[in-house]
């Protein structure tokens, strides 16, 4: 058996997010660690967000987070203002708000011009 403190040290179990379901209103949530180290126990809803959708989380004082990791393990990291500001990696997830949804949306594919279009002058 691994001691807790060694699993939570390199990301074990501990780190995982499940879901769940928020205690006040019942809303399906991911509910995980933030961080390795001094981590905090947070809930995220469960529909990713666009870049819209997380400013209005952060104008509402919600943190978001990447939800990081493959088909059998999935994290929820704290988006820092580093994060925020280079493209994304990972889906990005709201923290929960009772009564508060977010719309999820999709962030959009980036568009990829021809070298035709590219070239095209507007006028």
């Amino acid at each position: 058996m691994i001691p807790a403190w060694l699993l939570a040290r390199s990301g074990g179990q501990l780190r995982t997010a499940g879901i769940t379901q928020c205690p006040r209103c019942f809303a399906p949530v991911l509910r995980g660690l933030d961080a390795e180290k001094c981590a905090l126990p947070v809930r995220a809803d469960i529909g990713p967000i666009d870049e819209m959708g997380e400013a209005i989380a952060l104008l509402q004082g919600r943190a978001t987070y990447d939800l990081v990791g493959n088909a059998q393990k999935k994290e929820l990291e704290h988006r820092y203002e580093w994060h925020i500001r280079n493209p994304r990696r990972y889906p990005v997830l709201a923290a929960h708000k009772c009564g508060s949804p977010l719309p999820a949306i999709p962030a959009r594919a980036p568009e990829i011009l021809t070298e035709a279009e590219s070239n095209d002058a507007p006028f």
